[in-house]
């Protein structure tokens, strides 16, 4: 049965296309990777575009969507066109979910020992420039500064230029998601262990 799950979503897709008022023709590839739109002719011959998963989940909920929304596929597969993998969020939400964020570099101070974050650019940046990257505040690099000057301390070579690493709120709720999913039984056990010990 599962060769045919394929056939089977497009055959509902299709059938989709011929109960629509308009004429939808698609879907197409378009140049986005992975994104397919669809093309609708009125009546009047007006024509538009519009994104496939969100004509096809205006059409299964039998009512056009509201433009502040937009349709996020759940387990961010673009090409997983299934209404299940579909929520609508809004624009705002949906953006702050997907938004590409630099991981930090973890850092220990040469001078005070403190443990900082920074940004990898910032270490690029000052290594080319044949600094160092690692103090945890102005003060430390002044002091390091004056150290070297009076030859109390040796020069410290630059910090070799990291790589950038990204990461988007999305992926972290999905692994809290999964995680939650594998272990729910575990939680609920010790959830009632705590609670049996408090009673």
């Amino acid at each position: 049965m599962e060769k045919y799950a394929e056939l089977t979503e497009l055959a509902d897709a299709f059938e989709l296309l011929a109960e629509a008022k308009e004429r939808c023709y698609g879907p197409y590839d378009s140049s986005k990777k992975g994104r397919k739109i669809v093309i609708l002719i009125d009546e009047d011959g007006n024509r538009r575009t519009m994104t496939y998963h969100r004509w096809l989940l205006s059409q299964h909920l039998g009512k056009p969507l509201d433009e502040n929304l937009t349709v996020d596929h759940i387990n961010g597969d673009k090409t997983d066109d299934r209404v299940e993998n579909y929520q609508l969020l809004p624009r705002s939400e949906h953006s702050a979910l997907d938004t590409k964020r630099v991981k930090l570099v973890n850092l220990t101070c040469p001078m005070c020992g403190k443990k900082h974050q920074r940004t990898p650019r910032k270490i690029r940046e000052k290594s080319k420039a044949g600094k160092r990257a690692d103090f945890c505040s102005r003060r430390c690099a002044g002091r390091y500064s004056r150290e070297v000057q009076l030859g109390k301390r040796k020069k410290l070579p630059p910090l070799p230029p990291p790589t950038s690493e990204y990461y988007t709120n999305k992926s972290l709720q999905s692994a809290a998601d999964y995680l939650l999913t594998k272990y729910a039984s575990e939680l609920t056990h010790i959830d009632q262990e705590i609670t049996s010990s408090l009673k």
